[in-house]
């Protein structure tokens, strides 16, 4: 049964992504932290810059071929149990989970979803993987059914085998009870309370747990974790050594070099056929081969896109604008869908963060627009806290120009209010220590805001610190009274991850009955109502901005760019939640257009 189900986004660490983020962006990135990966920009106050929609979908799709993209940085591992799901780039290619997004609603069929951003967890634009079907009996259990007919690939110990209710039942357990894995350290009042069982002759797993862990069981076991086989495992202890890759997915690692390459050809028994247009019932995959190239150097990915050494590429609009124009590139803008931001401590009384008038006078103190149009060349937008605007999540936004007329205000850069508010909240001066990553994009950044801040009485110290201490101190958000900590925070809007509880995104350790309140009755409707938990939502963002609980920083606008020869793509980059890049298997190249352009 599938249920209207909203599921929430996970409190993912954001570190190692952010800083890609912060300076370009590809097509396909790898991660040591999930990226803040992307989102449609339909902006209430500005177009959307986006070339046409790919008309492949009316053409016969080729078999054959292959793709080439760039990543921004190594690929760090192949085991969930040392990775994160978000960051193991080829296991979305080698493995499966139990549910994927639904091709058919994305930009090749309905257009509901665009299917860019990481964070949509939506269940209603999801559909079965490994699980064919579904269904919720109650709140705190769901029962899978496990499709038949799907075989391990051809490679020892599994050599093909059938893929059982055990292997699931092993992987889910596994995750939920290895010290090491991201699902038991960031959620580990649900891995320990959750029960998981399995029949072998319905072919069902059942996932129990209490009410109060049923997000945390919505969020990642469905669509956060990927299928291992049981028997590999147990013969080789894990799968991090990229040689004993073996998957139920579309297609199979051959080779890999670290910092330089990874290489993947198509799995001839792979289970999934195409579900919409004119290839609907052909056997999935379409490419032969996908090969990602590591390349770390912006201008050196835009000249490998130049030269077609690579298919498709991405970036801020000075990286990429010179494609824009140009008939044979395709092109998609979007926004990231969560920030980095100051946080500041909202549970030390001693805080002078602790008082809202202090924290207001910091956004008055803020030339949010400066920043906008000087910083990012006005390719920006300003309000990307605590949620961006996506086609997924636009019943659940505020645009500026719906805010309270107060709200708004707090938006205006006025130091001379700014000092004013200060010194009635007692602070007629005020230092701040800001602790940051010292990487020149940190520190550039904070650098304009400790001289718009000095305007209004306010001394910044750029506290800079080496990445591991860094993120250290990120992760457990760890720092004073009078400090702010620069991190990242997710655009996570129905679990509340960023505004409410003990989770690394709410980076103000923010506690506040309005808050938590609305949270407990959000929860009564995940499962029941998805517009009715936009809604609640929506109606709290005007409360929310108004408390200025952290510094947002304005997020830039980033592109995907594409040759035409890349046929059925539209700039989906993750068809599920954090699943980048498993839209390829949809995918396929023409090659005798890309020789025609390319000659070769």
């Amino acid at each position: 049964m599938k249920g209207k189900i909203v599921w929430l986004l996970l409190s993912l660490l954001l570190v190692t992504a952010m800083i890609l983020a912060s300076c370009t962006t590809t097509e396909t990135t790898t991660e040591e932290e999930p990226t803040i990966v992307t989102g449609v920009v339909t902006k209430p106050d500005e177009p959307e810059v986006v070339k046409p929609a790919d008309t492949s979908r009316a053409e016969k799709p080729q078999y054959g071929a292959g793709v080439t993209l760039s990543l921004t940085a190594d690929i760090t591992g192949f085991d969930e149990i040392f990775v994160g799901h978000w960051a193991a780039t080829t296991l979305h290619l080698t493995n499966d989970e139990l549910l994927q997004g639904d091709w058919t609603k994305g930009p090749a069929g309905t257009n509901e979803a665009s299917f860019i951003l990481g964070g949509v967890n939506a269940m209603n634009l999801k559909t079965g993987a490994l699980a064919d079907r579904w269904e919720i009996p109650y709140r705190g259990k769901i029962i899978f059914h496990i499709r038949e007919g799907v075989h391990w690939q051809n490679k020892a110990p599994t050599s093909g085998r059938e893929l059982t209710v055990d292997d699931v039942v092993f992987s889910m357990k596994r995750v939920c009870t290895v010290t090491t894995a991201y699902i038991y350290r960031a959620y580990n009042a649900m891995s320990k309370a959750v029960v998981i069982t399995g029949d072998e002759a319905t072919r069902t797993v059942t996932v129990e747990v209490p009410a109060t862990l049923w997000i945390d069981a919505l969020t990642v076991l469905p669509d956060l974790l990927s299928i291992m086989p049981r028997d590999a495992i147990e013969k080789f202890g894990n799968l991090n050594d990229w040689r004993n890759s073996i998957g139920t997915g579309p297609f199979i690692l051959t080779d890999f070099v670290s910092s330089g390459s990874a290489s993947l050809i198509r799995n001839p028994d792979y289970w999934e056929t195409n579900p919409i247009g004119p290839g609907k019932g052909d056997q999935l995959p379409y490419l032969n081969t996908v090969k990602f190239l590591v390349i770390t150097d912006a201008s050196s990915r835009m000249a490998a896109f130049r030269t077609a050494k690579i298919d498709g590429a991405g970036g801020e609009y000075d990286d990429v604008k010179e494609f824009l124009d140009n008939p044979d590139v395709k092109s998609m803008m979007y926004l990231v869908d969560g920030c980095y931001c100051l946080g500041m401590r909202q549970d030390m009384a001693e805080s002078p963060f602790s008082k809202k008038e202090v924290r207001q006078a910091l956004y008055y103190a803020t030339d949010f627009n400066k920043i906008k149009n000087e910083y990012y060349n006005g390719k920006a937008a300003i309000l990307v806290w605590p949620i961006t605007y996506s086609k997924e999540n636009s019943a659940a936004y505020v645009p500026m120009e719906k805010l309270p007329a107060n709200v708004q205000d707090l938006f205006s850069y006025n130091p001379t209010k700014a000092r004013d508010m200060l010194k009635a909240a007692g602070y007629p001066s005020l230092n701040i220590n800001a602790i940051t990553y010292n990487t020149a994009t940190f520190v550039d950044f904070l650098s304009l805001i400790k001289n718009m801040w000095a305007e209004a009485g306010i001394t910044m110290t750029i506290d800079a610190r080496d990445y591991g201490t860094w993120v250290t101190r990120t992760s457990t958000r760890n720092y004073g009274a009078n400090d702010m900590l620069y991190a990242g925070s997710s655009g996570s809007w129905q679990s509340f991850d960023n505004i409410n509880g003990p989770k690394q995104f709410n980076v103000s350790y923010i506690n506040d009955p309005v808050i938590a309140e609305a949270a407990t009755k959000v929860s009564e409707y995940i499962g029941i109502d998805d517009a009715k938990v936009a809604q609640m939502h929506a109606e709290l963002m005007p409360y929310v901005i108004e408390q200025c609980w952290v510094i947002a920083k304005p997020a830039a606008y980033t592109y995907v760019l594409w040759w035409s020869w890349r046929k059925n793509f539209n700039g989906e980059l993750n068809v599920g939640f954090y699943n980048n890049p498993s839209y390829i298997k949809y995918t396929w190249t023409d090659q005798a257009l890309k020789k025609q352009l390319t000659g070769k």
